[in-house]
């Protein structure tokens, strides 16, 4: 990897956790979720400054090529994502329930009130 290159994929890289950073300072992300996006970037930076790392790890795991080793890594890193999103989606959902039930409640004690005062008039 010739050294133009490598500088463009790192300031590329920094250009992508400081997104991140600012998603965050705006509140348009959640610091907890945003965790697994800025390792991310980081790990791309020093996967540029490394680049036989990738090569080396995946010998040492036994995968036949570092590709096999970085697909395996994207599809377990998938289903992590997606698993982490229907947990936090069918949180949302129970909460939606709840929040639904008591607005219910609450307009049929309302309901009650003002019969209660028409009845009085």
């Amino acid at each position: 990897m010739n050294l133009t290159l490598k500088i463009a994929l790192i300031i590329i890289s920094l250009i992508y956790i400081f997104l991140i950073l600012k998603a965050i300072r705006r509140k348009k992300i959640n610091v907890t979720y945003s965790i697994f996006w800025i390792i991310t970037g980081i790990a791309l930076i020093i996967c540029t400054i490394v680049p036989n790392l990738i090569e080396y790890i995946s010998k040492k795991l036994g995968f036949e090529t570092p590709s096999n080793m970085l697909f395996v890594i994207t599809i377990f890193i998938a289903f992590y994502l997606i698993f982490n999103l229907t947990v936090i989606l069918s949180r949302e959902n129970r909460k939606n329930t709840l929040l639904v039930q008591e607005v219910s409640l609450l307009k049929k004690q309302v309901k009650h009130l003002e019969e209660k005062i028409d009845g009085a008039k």
